[in-house]
């Protein structure tokens, strides 16, 4: 716990005592208005007190700004606050973190969030989303999603874990894989984007790639960004190792690599996805492969030299 929000703990604690006096809340007043940190961290860590059943009767001042919370701020808001509020803080982490939007293997789902934005999500992919008129969060925790963020002064953030997107108002494709490489793309409108605290402009057209050892911003095709909205896949080089693992997204009979060397082999194109036996024959005949089955699997390798 930093030094701000443990003096933000010890105000929070004080106002809520029973001998509580007028020039507490006078002291309070002057210690907001030194820094705008402090006003930051006294309202988030009051937001917690709040949520804290019998935290107290008497109302704590309250600071006009609201600060827009993402899960990684709230966690380690809860880290601060839990020394003062006790430990029923962290059991109602979950709660006020947003609700969660899952799908599964070969599944899509639309959601109309609070403050009406619109959310879609691909298949095998899971979000948090916290959104009303005066903050707007949502945690990418892994898969892809297409976001149309309603018009609102308050700034929408998504945390993708290594990769963060601010915007007011627009549409933007964003995925994240399991190794956490993260890709931002505003489909229309700007916004900013980046890693930790170094964001930039993005605006229509662009899209930052952000991985452990490199951030790139480029502008790829529209229509191959959103293929997977009409159920295909855009692949450009890549590995057939890789096209597999991303197939097997959409499909629940999964597409297995015999051998190395078969699945370094790459693959261009645009190919439809959820018929994992028709995606294995058109890479079997790409590169004169052979596709067999076993049991709940389909296999893909060379042929047989018998």
């Amino acid at each position: 716990m930093n030094a701000i929000d443990s003096r933000a703990a010890e105000w929070i604690a004080r106002l809520h005592a029973g001998d509580r006096a007028v020039a507490d809340e006078t002291a309070l007043r002057v210690w907001l208005d030194e820094d705008p940190a402090h006003a930051a961290a006294f309202e988030r860590l009051t937001l917690l007190w709040d949520m804290v059943p019998g935290s107290g009767a008497q109302p704590v001042p309250r600071v006009e700004r609201r600060p827009v919370l993402t899960r990684r701020r709230l966690l380690l808001g809860m880290g601060g606050a839990a020394a003062t509020c006790g430990s029923a803080v962290v059991g109602l982490s979950a709660a006020y973190a947003g609700t969660t939007y899952e799908t599964d293997i070969g599944e899509r789902r639309s959601v109309r969030l609070r403050d009406g934005s619109q959310l879609l999500l691909d298949a095998a992919s899971r979000v948090t989303a916290d959104a009303w008129p005066r903050y707007r969060q949502l945690w990418l925790e892994r898969g892809r999603i297409q976001l149309s963020i309603a018009p609102n002064a308050v700034p929408f953030e998504v945390d993708a874990g290594h990769g963060t997107l601010l915007a007011s108002a627009g549409r933007f494709d964003l995925r994240r894989d399991g190794g956490n490489d993260v890709s931002l793309v505003s489909i229309a409108g700007q916004a900013r984007a980046g890693t930790g605290q170094d964001l930039q402009p993005l605006t229509s057209g662009d899209r930052l790639r952000a991985g452990p050892h490199e951030t790139i911003v480029d502008r790829p095709d529209p229509r191959l960004v959103q293929a997977w909205i009409d159920g295909r896949a855009a692949f450009h080089e890549d590995t057939i190792a890789a096209v597999a693992a991303e197939a097997n997204r959409y499909a629940r009979t999964p597409l297995t690599i015999a051998d190395a060397q078969t699945g370094s082999l790459r693959v261009s194109g645009l190919y439809r996805m959820g018929d994992n036996v028709a995606l294995a024959e058109a890479l079997a005949s790409l590169h004169g492969l052979q596709v067999q089955r076993s049991g709940d699997r389909i296999i893909l390798g060379k042929k047989s030299s018998v």
